[in-house]
């Protein structure tokens, strides 16, 4: 062993982590009676025309936080004057080096 690996202190990995989930050891309750009915009857009726992605896709939004008018005004005034702050440092860039072309290279 040379002198070099002799010297790096060696590197151990840490210790696995236990896992974050823990699944319940009782399973969940299923609805009896008249809600198992009403619930078998919602599913199975919108089963038919609407795919299941396609629920989950409006449950996900119906979780969303919205911004507010105010936030949302503010935000698209935000952007678009940095757009156009952003495109007009771009053009006078553009123009200085179509002056600096034109004046050096093509005479």
């Amino acid at each position: 062993m040379s002198r070099a690996l002799r010297r790096q202190p060696l590197v151990q990995k840490p210790p696995a982590k236990a896992p974050a989930f823990k699944p319940s050891a009782r399973p969940a309750k299923k609805p009896t009676g008249a809600a198992a009915e009403a619930q078998k009857q919602h599913t199975s009726r919108y089963d038919r025309f609407v795919p299941r992605y396609v629920r989950d896709i409006f449950s996900e939004l119906k979780k969303v936080t919205w911004p507010t008018r105010e936030d949302t005004t503010r935000l698209t005034v935000a952007v678009l004057v940095v757009s156009i702050t952003i495109g007009l440092a771009l053009g006078v860039v553009d123009l200085g080096f179509n002056w600096l072309i034109d004046n050096t290279l093509l005479r």
